[in-house]
């Protein structure tokens, strides 16, 4: 039987570049038993605990530039 936290009960939607997308699936390529979601996932979890040891380095990067719709 599956833990509380293992059971994906929820989600979320977020915008990624295309170099993220392509950074997936190189990973995807040389792991061909894992999902795109699955590697983003594991993305997800390993970046978490990055943050949760050290909060500050989410300000180490500048923020990412907006594609899409500009505001009207």
């Amino acid at each position: 039987m599956a833990k509380a936290d293992d059971r994906l009960d929820h989600q979320i939607a977020m915008r990624v570049s295309e170099e993220d997308i392509a950074r997936i699936d190189a990973l995807a390529a040389r792991i061909p038993i894992a999902t795109r979601n699955a590697i983003a996932r594991a993305a997800l979890r390993f970046g978490l605990e990055l943050l949760e040891a050290d909060p500050t380095r989410i300000i180490e990067e500048p923020p990412p530039k907006r594609g899409g719709r500009r505001n009207r």
